[in-house]
């Protein structure tokens, strides 16, 4: 769609930007509370359980995810990804108030994997859509700084769990809170994209009326083929390869560390638990700027590059980690617990920058929540792996496990990536 290839961006844009940047920071705080959660429960004698336990309630919203990422990617291009984000909003936000009400570990560990269902569908449908009315020349930067609402929540859920202490129950209360913003959601526009494969181009023409102020007289594009998941693979084998690895690395090393990280800094360190919540806050604000520096690059650099580097950087800054946990430096933990979240976060705003752009839209929902069901893979596995690396060998063995696969997709992007800079998504 030229028209909104072409146009540059105005207030609906960042309205759009302000709305689903608020959705991205409450799923970030609805994930990362699990880490804050596990660190409370050893208080409440109703939910004691092993490391190895205790990641799976770490996990559990990860593997909600797996299943939601392709169930709700497949409706946004079935019913529409405005409908679909405010069902998969809504059931990731009444699930975390829920949950707060829990009586044991085992209901809480359930009720984390509904939430789960509703975040993993919430990110490929909120970035596709997002995607899909920005303009070509600034989309891979404005879908970095999307994604930098994460670090938004990250800081806010770690400021909550500051402020409420022990009550570990208020901050999946907090959580819920984004029901509020439904509203507004339901107030969007559908996408013009959408509404062209779907032949309501009336409908699509009055939209990009609406959001650009310019008459517009727009075409079904082309018979296309609605693809399946099979299609992925047989039509775009290698970018679904590519794609798969790397988002199981990037996920992996983003929830093995930072679900365990108020634990790994505890321990490392010798600290108590909510000293390591404010160290938590320091490294999770230093992941703004590694979004920021990302949205930079991508638009001049290129996706491939800039993915690739910060994922091999973040790697690097973990096998840091390793070797100052193990000397017990405290300066050199904190900095290189501080560069991983830099390079890791940096690495995500590159990652759903360059994801939508290695699709067409028939099949965009459908390739993105196969990409975010990848990362609920690796990030399902990872809290559960490293609980359990922790209980035999400590910390700085499951930090170093978590650097190498970091590496690795630095390497499979390296290798089978193509760059997308300036290409229109079709």
């Amino acid at each position: 769609m030229e028209v909104i290839e072409d146009s540059r961006l105005n207030r609906f844009h960042y309205t759009l930007l302000a709305i689903l940047g608020t959705v991205w920071a409450f799923i970030a705080v609805n994930t990362i509370s699990a880490g804050f959660v596990i660190a409370l429960l050893k208080n409440d004698p109703a939910f004691q359980g092993s490391l190895t336990r205790l990641g799976s309630l770490g996990s559990a919203a990860l593997f909600g995810m797996l299943f939601g990422a392709p169930l709700f990617g497949y409706l946004a291009d079935r019913i529409g990804r405005r409908t679909t984000l405010a069902l998969a909003v809504s059931t990731f936000s009444i699930a975390s108030v829920v949950s707060a009400f829990a009586g044991n570990l085992e209901t809480l560990i359930a009720l984390r994997f509904i939430v789960g269902l509703g975040l993993g569908g919430s990110l490929p449908v909120a970035s596709s859509y997002f995607a899909e009315f920005m303009p070509k020349s600034v989309r891979g930067a404005m879908i970095s700084i999307l994604e930098s609402f994460w670090a938004v929540g990250t800081i806010i859920v770690g400021v909550v769990a500051i402020l409420v202490g022990a009550d570990w129950r208020s901050v999946l209360l907090f959580g819920g809170a984004v029901v509020l913003v439904l509203p507004l959601i339901l107030a969007l526009p559908e996408s013009p994209r959408y509404l062209l494969t779907r032949g309501r181009i009336e409908e699509a023409e009055k939209t990009v009326e609406r959001i650009l102020g310019v008459r517009a007289k727009l075409s079904v594009p082309g018979e296309r083929k609605r693809a399946s998941v099979g299609d992925l693979w047989r039509r775009y084998g290698r970018r679904t390869l590519m794609l798969s690895v790397a988002w199981f690395s990037i996920a992996f090393a983003y929830y093995g560390f930072f679900i365990w990280l108020p634990r790994f800094l505890a321990s490392t360190l010798g600290i108590t638990v909510f000293r390591s919540f404010q160290y938590f806050v320091i490294t999770a604000v230093a992941q703004l700027p590694g979004y920021w520096s990302a949205a930079y690059l991508l638009e001049r650099i290129g996706r491939k590059k800039t993915l690739s580097y910060y994922l091999l950087l973040s790697g690097i800054a973990g096998l840091g980690f390793y070797f100052a946990a193990r000397s017990g430096s405290e300066a050199a933990i904190i900095s290189s617990a501080i560069a991983f979240s830099f390079f890791n976060l940096g690495a995500w705003g590159a990652i759903y920058a360059y994801t939508p752009e290695l699709y067409p839209t028939e099949v965009r929902g459908t390739g993105t929540g196969w990409a975010g069901a990848m990362a609920r893979i690796g990030g399902g596995i990872a809290p559960i792996l490293a609980g359990r690396i922790m209980e035999l060998s400590g910390s700085a063995l499951a930090v170093l496990v978590i650097a190498v696969v970091a590496i690795v997709g630095a390497l499979d992007v390296l290798t089978l990536g193509e760059e997308t800079m300036g290409r229109s998504i079709g």
